[in-house]
């Protein structure tokens, strides 16, 4: 069982480290993962060993407070929390800014109070309102400190405690009738470091906070696409209910405007529903008796009656925000090495803090304010937080981008491994072709059966088929024979039983597996068509070829220029398909892949996978999700094509909800992008700390007199974690490829002179066979000039052309 724990009171890795540890170690649990963006715990456990209670008691026992997560968009229950935080900083600030003035402003000639004694009362007295003000840091360092560790505030409130208690033995040695100029000379005070180091870290985690709030704007989005409330039908009433409380079975009544949070099938009524959320397809798609409706979809007009389903976590709107909230949970392997930094981070720098001012005081015989202030210096500069959010701040950023495009990665790992893969495999039909097969061409090779029953037998069969090829020889209407015993052949096709006789349809493969030969002339004609890039299907009995069938699919507009994107990013390119040579070879060359295999079944992609990456190769794997599931699965990501159907199918990593090929590229650029700005963050958390801290030290002290104060140093913290978050922003404007981006086809006119045709009867054939024929448009034939004229998209259909006049009985002279 999995569930998910708000946790609160945790400031930086360090914290997360030890929820992690604590909750790790209860028996039955085999997970627990902890997201510092959301403050979440996600705990796999058995549910016959571990309650809430013992999760909860785990994570009070680490110093934390744990409640159940409800459902719903949990950086909205932050907002009021924030105004309280933005009114106490605004407090703070004004405070501060006071103190700086009385501490400092005789370097700018400005003389508030003369009196040092005064002086150094109310700036006292202001910067412990101050600390009461930001109390939330003392809290959280007591806790901790309560169940033996330390975290960030650890560090914060050590150094404001220390420079205040300092501060007020220091006073209590100041006259009354001393002038100021003595609370930085003979008895210094840090009344402004105290005050200033609350505050600037305060803004800093305040700003840190609003940017984590951008950074997951995408997957609050999602949450925004369910109703709060629907319109139910109860006891012949329509009545208006909260979403939660609907049931399956209930009838929901939806209007035009209506957001559908359901998933359910209509009961009556029709309607047209915006499903680009879901799909990308901006046309409304008309909902009618039967059809099923979805949630994340919405009404434009009409009115429907929907019995409900499936609700709340179950609908594909929950499936899909819980797929991106767990890949924004789970750590990518990067990140491991991260939080075992982070955990050793707050006592290493207590420990630097300790030895710095021992060095200082008793070594180097510094004064004792002088030596506290190094030591102050190092607890306040070192951010253990920058650290901590460099991994999930920018995985939260890269996946809300993606799931605004229709992306949803199911695992952190597919996102890491994507942007270095060096292979990607594309299956063919339906991948970088459209997938609307149609028959072009069909010729009946036994005399004894007419092509119209031979068609009619091929379609009867086919139709109990769910291949994309099975569509092809059917429509929805049509009057088919009854058949008996289907049965599918991976990758050869399909057989049953009509009249109680046995028939085949299938391709090449499945005449090599019966024993069935063709004459050479039939030969030649296949091989034309397959030239053209067509497949051929036959119909069989268990001896000989009965009919043969052309079908061709159009190349999808953008595969060509996706082939070259990934060429031009040094991505290896290869082609898997179960066609015949010589239609692979012609789609190949089409998109420009030189490596291509042709008459797969699915175990020889699989194979093919594996021998891939027993080079060493990471394998990117793009298919259906269904025939293609098993290499899908070897494959280190696999990408499915069939949008919101593939949120069930264990073997996609990733998932394409708008089905448009252009995001395959677009999951690989977000999956570079995010890993670079993950590796950029750490470097720069690294290097800050790698530089401030030995500064803080006093290390350039002697020798060019710079050093960093306490207050400073606090600026410089928060800096440090507001631009960790601030470069994870970057990814929510990364910019993707669009349809809009791809070019336009060109059409070529193309002349046909033919021989044969006597009447108009031939040229109507002639132009009927050539319509048929994918990406071509504006067939003409002229029965007097013996030439048919068109226009293509296809530079390379010419095979295809002279192909489907012969078939309509003709012979081409010329194709210019």
């Amino acid at each position: 069982m999995e569930k998910s724990y708000q946790i609160k009171g945790m400031s930086c890795a360090a914290c997360a480290s030890k929820v992690e540890k604590a909750v790790s170690g209860i028996n039955g649990v085999s997970r627990a993962s902890v997201n510092l963006m959301k403050n979440t715990c996600s705990v796999v456990f058995d549910d016959a060993l571990v309650s809430d209670e013992n999760v909860i008691a785990a994570v009070d026992s680490a110093g934390y407070e744990a409640v159940i997560s409800k459902q719903g968009n949990l950086f909205l229950d932050d907002e009021t929390e924030l105004k309280q935080i933005r009114v106490r900083l605004y407090i703070s600030l004004t405070l501060t800014v006071f103190i700086m003035l009385l501490s400092m402003g005789h370097m700018f000639s400005l003389h508030l109070v003369h009196n040092g004694f005064i002086n150094g009362c109310l700036q006292g007295a202001m910067s412990l309102i101050v600390g009461i003000l930001q109390k939330q840091y003392f809290i959280s360092a007591l806790k901790a400190l309560k169940h033996g560790g330390f975290n960030m505030d650890s560090l914060v409130s050590t150094g404001a405690a220390a420079s205040f208690i300092y501060s007020v033995f220091s006073l209590l040695n100041v006259e009354l009738t001393d002038s100021f100029e003595v609370l930085s000379s003979a008895h210094p005070v840090f009344f402004e470091g105290a005050a200033g180091i609350l505050t600037f870290v305060a803004i800093g985690k305040y700003i840190e906070n609003r940017a984590k709030h951008r950074t997951s704007s995408a997957v609050s989005a999602l949450y925004d696409l369910a109703p709060k409330s629907v319109s139910v039908k109860r006891d012949g009433k329509v009545v208006p209910v909260l979403i939660d409380s609907v049931s399956i079975g209930d009838t929901v009544v939806l209007k035009a405007g209506d957001k559908i949070g359901i998933d359910g099938v209509v009961t009556s009524g029709s309607a047209h529903i915006d499903e680009s959320a879901l799909s990308g397809e901006s046309r409304p798609v008309k909902k009618e008796l039967s059809d099923v409706v979805s949630s994340a979809t919405f009404v434009l007009d009409g009115y429907l009656e929907v019995e409900v389903k499936k609700v709340g976590e179950e609908t594909t709107l929950s499936k899909i925000i819980r797929m991106v909230e767990n890949t924004a949970q789970t750590k990518v392997p990067i990140a491991r090495i991260a939080d075992v930094a982070a955990s050793y981070f707050v006592p290493v720098i207590f420990a630097i803090a300790a030895l710095t001012f021992i060095v200082w005081y008793f070594v180097l015989s510094a004064e004792f304010s002088r030596s506290l202030s190094f030591a102050i210096s190092v607890l306040v500069v070192s951010c253990p937080c920058a650290l901590g959010l460099a991994t999930p701040v920018a995985i939260m950023a890269g996946t809300g981008r993606a799931a605004r495009e229709g992306i949803i990665f199911k695992s952190p790992e597919a996102l890491e491994i994507l942007g270095r893969s060096e292979v990607i495999a594309f299956d063919k039909t339906g991948t970088l072709t459209c997938g609307t097969v149609s028959v072009v061409a069909k010729e009946c090779l036994d005399e004894n059966i007419p092509l119209n029953i031979a068609s009619l037998y091929a379609a009867s069969i086919e139709g109990r088929s769910s291949h994309p090829i099975a569509r092809a020889f059917y429509t929805p209407s049509a009057t088919l024979l009854e058949v008996e015993n289907f049965s599918f052949e991976k990758g050869l096709g399909v057989n049953a039983l009509i009249g109680g006789k046995k028939y085949y349809v299938g391709n090449e493969k499945l005449l090599d597996k019966l024993g069935i030969s063709l004459t050479a002339d039939v030969g030649y004609k296949l091989e034309e068509f397959q030239k053209g890039g067509s497949s051929v299907v036959f119909l069989t009995d268990d001896s000989h070829a009965i009919a043969f069938f052309v079908l061709a699919d159009p190349l999808k507009a953008e595969s060509s220029n996706l082939i070259s994107r990934f060429k031009s990013a040094s991505v290896r390119t290869l082609m898997l398909t179960g066609d015949a040579e010589n239609t692979a070879e012609q789609i190949a060359n089409k998109l420009g892949i030189s490596d291509y295999s042709y008459r797969m079944l699915p175990e020889d992609k699989l194979n093919r996978i594996k021998a891939l990456q027993s080079e060493g190769k990471k394998v990117i794997m793009v298919g259906d999700g269904i025939n293609d599931s098993a290499s899908l699965s070897q494959a280190d990501v696999g990408i499915g094509l069939k949008g919101s159907m593939d949120i069930a199918l264990s073997s996609c990593d990733v998932i394409l909800l708008k089905e448009r090929i252009t995001d395959i590229y677009n999951a690989f650029l977000i999956s570079r992008a995010t890993m670079r700005n993950i590796r950029q963050n750490l470097f720069w958390a690294v290097v800050y700390n790698v530089l401030t801290i030995p500064v803080a030290c006093g290390v350039l002290y002697p020798a060019f007199k710079i050093t960093l104060s306490p207050m400073l140093c606090s600026i410089l913290m928060g800096i440090s974690s507001v631009c960790v978050v601030s470069n994870a922003l970057r990814l929510t404007v990364l910019k993707f490829d669009s349809p809009e981006n791809i070019k336009e086809n060109v059409f070529m006119k193309k002349t046909i002179s033919i021989e044969g045709m006597m009447c108009n009867h031939c040229s109507s054939s002639v132009k009927k066979s050539l319509e048929a024929l994918p990406n071509v448009s504006d067939v003409e034939v002229s029965l007097e000039d013996k030439c048919a004229t068109l226009n293509t998209t296809d530079d390379s259909s010419d095979p295809l052309l002279k192909a489907a006049v012969e078939s309509a009985g003709f012979k081409v002279i010329d194709i210019k």
